[in-house]
């Protein structure tokens, strides 16, 4: 996994986008694939809005998520944008 720089804010690249339809998983749709989202991805994939680095979301989400362990969320938040990153979905804005 490549290491993210936390001073950089982060976007959903070109061709990636977030999708729900009325009553169904949250997706994460991008060109050619697509990748359910379970837990709290999407609201992690939601701040990464183009404004926040990555100390940014993972504050918010320690705000949203108020009594989860807080170095849980930031290594599950680091794991999960480390990966997409890795594979094109998420780049520095």
């Amino acid at each position: 996994m490549s290491e993210i720089e936390r001073d950089r804010a982060l976007r959903l690249a070109p061709g990636c986008r977030l999708s729900a339809a009325e009553g169904q998983e949250d997706v994460l749709l991008m060109p050619e694939s697509a990748m359910r989202l379970n837990g709290p991805a999407r609201a992690i994939l939601a701040l990464c809005d183009g404004a926040r680095t990555l100390e940014g979301i993972v504050d918010e989400l320690k705000r949203m998520y108020p009594t989860a362990d807080a170095a849980r969320i930031e290594t599950d938040t680091i794991d999960l944008i480390g990966q997409l990153c890795d594979r094109g979905v998420l780049e520095y804005a």
